[in-house]
């Protein structure tokens, strides 16, 4: 059985009146539920839009053997009560927010992602990007038309394709992956890699410290960039648990 650590910090960052950030660590039932939410649109529409939908899968079981659908159905259902809320309140028109969902089952675990927050597994001293964005520049650098450097600076690099709220049904993709001891997840909103590059991420897990404090640095980082967004941040060590 392995040991789950957790370290996460979220932060209102230097430029936004508000945090539209909100992060999930459930780490007390047999699936164990991790996720990051950056949520968008209407007034105060981010905030209410990422919180809830969070609300609605903290509430939901997961179970190994329907690990996939339970997840699934959780999505949409935050996905529902997001649009019905904007249809009661016209301040509310137009919110939506990103997720990136994981579910932990000791050795294995599942993403579910909607969005451009992202998840990276950090194993053996390499980075690796595990969620596709779902954004503009995302898609024109699949394209070849735009180079992954062009797109970090590219004016429309916010624009979303998908989030929870804004269609009748998103388009979900999941991953699954296999845990080694020693490895290492980061779950974040672009607040931080908008503004922390991967090389620069990847130093900061090499040393290895106190999941807490690297979740500190990494925001105190994003904020001496600039901080012009929201940073939430959300760190996962697996060890063998000691007999």
């Amino acid at each position: 059985m392995f040991q789950l650590r957790t370290g996460y910090l979220t932060d209102m960052g230097l430029m936004r009146p508000r945090n539209e950030d909100a992060h999930l660590v459930q780490i007390s039932q047999e699936i164990k539920k991790i996720a990051v939410a950056d949520g968008m649109g209407g007034h105060q529409g981010g905030h209410i839009a990422s919180s809830l939908a969070l609300e609605v899968i903290d509430g939901y079981s997961f179970h190994k053997e329907t690990l996939r659908e339970d997840m699934e159905k959780a999505i949409l259902e935050a996905n529902k009560r997001i649009k019905n809320r904007a249809l009661t309140d016209p301040g509310l028109e137009g919110m939506g927010t990103t997720l990136t969902l994981l579910g932990i089952n000791n050795r294995n675990g599942l993403v579910a992602h909607v969005g451009d927050s992202r998840l990276y597994l950090f194993r053996e001293e390499k980075l690796e990007r595990v969620t596709r964005d779902h954004s503009l520049v995302e898609e024109m650098v699949r394209q070849g038309k735009l180079t992954p450097e062009e797109a970090a600076f590219h004016p429309q690099r916010n624009v979303l394709l998908q989030a929870l709220g804004l269609e009748e049904k998103p388009d979900i993709e999941f991953y699954e992956l296999q845990f080694k001891e020693g490895d290492l997840l980061l779950l974040c909103t672009d607040g931080l890699t908008g503004l922390v590059g991967e090389e620069e991420i990847s130093r900061l897990l090499v040393e290895r410290k106190e999941l807490q404090q690297l979740a500190r640095e990494m925001v105190e980082k994003a904020n001496a960039r600039g901080g012009h967004d929201n940073i939430t941040v959300v760190l996962c060590s697996f060890e063998e648990e000691q007999p």
